[in-house]
């Protein structure tokens, strides 16, 4: 009783620290009886420090520990009988299980085992199947389990459960990562499902299986070598970021520029071209949008170029199409200008991860352009001038990149994710198909392929490989192995990318997998960390199941640069990248990137959010938007940026390339601000009344302020005494 009064204690001091149980308790006693033929009890289950009193009661006896009647461990081997009654053991540390017997009569059966637990352990889980076998197996059975190990004592106890084989035998291995294989480290019992069991390892174990180098094998006759197997990894975090997005101090509002379009995903402006900016429309069009009065024309249209899209049919969701633009910074003078676009399969690519007799889903192509006379607002892209830059075999239909941009250097960067379909790795099924064109460890930490990463390239050189482009001798890559062409790798899918215009920085969003959205500060030879990593958290590759990330530190690739910011799917599912605003309408906006997220929820829930680029904080925040505070009402789909450095969100009602609901919406200033310093405060007092009492006269004083930023109550009327007392209401902490 006394005993078990000791474990109930200790129980209820329990508690929790970074991923680890802790039972915080004080050393027990425990008293075990030698009585002719037994120990009595023969099993207890101690904690480090504990110590444990031998009483001989009748019979000569000792108390030797080791296996097989075999004096193997080195714990003790004390005698107990008249001269020797007792014998007291204290247990140490960085022990786990401790069997032991009586060398007179251990052929009798007179053993015990002693269990040692300290309260401090690691939880992990495995998920079993035949894709994580190497090489693959094509089986339907599969398997899961959970395992814990003492952090203080070593041991480690596991549940393996299996469905759709039959087991000859099954081991844990180690060490190995994912893709490789390694020795046997423990045999596992079979006889029942679930296998259940317990072992004390080693430090050396210990270590390696915290790492994530171990793995479970079960074997079958039919597959000698394994037929299903998985990583032991560290059990998923609750919630990857507890914290939500907090709402900022920056209120302002969306004024629709340009209407009519599908699905715009990117805007820039082209040099020599101050009162234009040109959009990228994923069904196919390139619009030149008058950014004075929002009048739209076609510049360019590759609809007859592009894939059919709508991955499940018309009307459905897809990632594919007509996806970036970029202006040559001499396109004054040469009238050049490059696309991204999703293109069917066609001829052989210039750049391939697909096994062969095998068909990637399309083409992901970068075309250079001609306007013939670029200093003519009338003057269009020639058709025929398409040229051929580079074409790259698509695995799956999403996570395309699409980015393009010419950095400060005059070199054109390219983003590309790492092939699409999950996860990042051959064999699991995507969209009904096993997936292909990820190979075992996947694109995005493989930097001999071009997907998952940021490439430069200089568009007029022509020493590559296929002759059409030129490699800067300068890539970080080039002489010393990987792709020459790779800027930086480890993306998963850079959905948008852009440069500070006064600091030059490459500032990138890359689109999470199911838990963390990031934003990272890009530089030569980075590694971001996909697949090893997921935002600032350890990816966990979970086989045919969803991957997770932890806070456990698992074995991965050295050198890996952290999102300068990441959020959790409590706040969005889809990052959209955007821009450091450089613009002159929003002093204190200057100097923060500008970015969003498609949708809360997928149900047109977009959300825009800012983060200060000049602090060592880097914390997002989200716009105060009018006239609801967080939701946009729009699936938003990119960001557009001006000559003059104002920043545009592009939407649509769909969050699809199909329909007329796209639209280019200028960010204005809020309502309330009538002096348009990006501020709702008392220095609009005298502004407001101003616009109440001359109208005319406030905006001559204030040209680049929209008259709407008067209608403080919405009802469409300005200017209207009925805005003064919601205007009150509003300085007051009201509005």
């Amino acid at each position: 009783m006394q005993n078990r009064i000791a474990c109930v204690l200790r129980a209820a001091f329990a508690g929790a620290i970074v991923g680890v149980t802790t039972l915080v308790s004080s050393a027990t006693t425990w008293t075990v009886n030698a009585n002719a033929m037994t120990f009595d009890p023969a099993n207890i289950t101690v904690a480090p420090g504990d110590t444990i009193h031998w009483v001989r009661v009748s019979g000569d006896h000792t108390v030797t520990s080791g296996t097989g009647c075999t004096n193997n461990l080195p714990y003790f081997n004390a005698p107990l009988n008249l001269l020797n009654p007792t014998f007291d053991w204290v247990v140490p540390t960085g022990v786990g299980l401790v069997p032991y017997y009586c060398a007179p009569h251990c052929a009798f059966g007179m053993t015990g085992l002693i269990t040692v637990q300290s309260g401090v352990t690691q939880d992990f889980i495995m998920t079993l199947d035949g894709n994580q076998e190497n090489p693959v197996v094509n089986t339907a059975a599969t398997g899961s389990g959970t395992a814990t190990l003492d952090l203080v004592t070593n041991l480690l106890t596991w549940s393996i459960s299996y469905t759709g084989l039959t087991p000859t035998v099954a081991h844990f291995h180690g060490a190995a990562l994912p893709c490789a294989n390694a020795g046997i480290q423990i045999t596992l019992n079979t006889a029942t499902n679930p296998i259940v069991g317990s072992a004390s390892l080693t430090a050396g174990q210990a270590a390696d299986l915290l790492a994530g180098r171990w793995y479970v094998n079960i074997h079958t006759a039919a597959n000698p070598a394994g037929e299903i197997r998985g990583q032991v990894m560290p059990a998923p975090l609750a919630d990857a970021r507890p914290a939500n997005i907090p709402q900022g101090d920056i209120p302002i509002r969306l004024v629709p520029l340009a209407t009519g379009l599908t699905a715009p995903n990117w805007g820039t402006s082209a040099p020599g071209q101050a009162n234009r900016m040109f959009v990228t429309d994923q069904d196919g069009i390139l619009w030149a949008i008058n950014t004075q009065t929002g009048a739209k024309s076609v510049f360019l249209d590759v609809t007859s170029r592009l894939v059919p899209l709508g991955i499940f049919g018309p009307n459905t969701f897809d990632e594919r199409g007509l996806l970036g633009v970029a202006f040559h910074p001499d396109y004054a003078t040469n009238g050049l200008l490059y696309t991204f676009t999703s293109e069917p399969v066609s001829g052989t690519a210039d750049f391939s991860t697909m096994p062969p007799s095998t068909t990637p889903n399309c083409h992901s192509v970068i075309l250079e352009w001609n306007v013939p006379n670029p200093t003519n607002p009338a003057s269009v892209v020639d058709p025929s001038s398409a040229r051929e830059l580079m074409r790259v075999d698509k695995p799956q239909f999403n996570h395309n990149g699409g980015g393009l941009a010419f950095g400060p250097d005059g070199y054109l960067y390219v983003s590309f994710g790492d092939g699409g379909g999950a996860d990042d790795r051959d064999g699991q099924m995507f969209i009904g198909a096993p997936m292909i064109g990820h190979g075992c460890g996947g694109n995005g930490q493989n930097n001999n392929v071009i997907l998952g990463k940021i490439i430069r390239i200089d568009p007029l050189g022509n020493n590559s490989a296929n002759g059409q482009y030129g490699v800067p001798a300068s890539n970080p890559f080039v002489g010393i192995g990987g792709l020459d062409e790779n800027w930086a790798y480890g993306f998963r899918n850079p959905w948008r990318f852009s440069f500070d215009s006064a600091t030059g920085t490459l500032y990138c969003a890359d689109v999470g997998q199911n838990d963390l959205e990031e934003i990272n500060i890009v530089i030569s030879g980075g590694n971001y960390g996909w697949r090893a990593k997921e935002g600032a958290l350890n990816f966990v590759f979970n086989g045919d199941q969803a991957g997770y990330v932890t806070d456990v530190p698992i074995d991965v690739p050295p050198g890996l640069i952290d999102p300068i910011d990441d959020y959790d799917h409590d706040d969005g599912t889809a990052i959209i990248g955007g821009f450091v605003y450089r613009g002159s309408k929003f002093p204190q906006l200057v100097g923060k990137y500008v970015f969003g997220d498609f949708a809360q929820t997928f149900s047109n829930d977009g959300r825009l959010f800012y983060l200060d680029t000049m602090t060592d904080t880097h914390d997002s925040q989200e716009f105060h938007l009018y006239v609801s505070p967080h939701e946009l009402g729009y699936s938003l789909l990119g960001f557009g940026e001006d000559a003059n450095g104002e920043i545009y969100a592009l939407v649509n009602s769909t969050g699809t390339p199909f329909g007329t609901t796209g639209a280019v919406l200028r960010i204005a200033s809020g309502v309330g601000d009538l002096n348009c310093d990006g501020l709702v405060d008392f220095g609009d007092i005298n502004p407001f009344v101003l616009y109440l009492s001359n109208f005319g006269a406030w905006q001559a004083a204030y040209t680049d302020c929209p008259p709407t930023n008067g209608d403080i109550n919405g009802d469409g009327l300005y200017p209207d005494f009925g805005d003064i007392n919601p205007f009150v209401a509003l300085l007051s902490g009201g509005g």
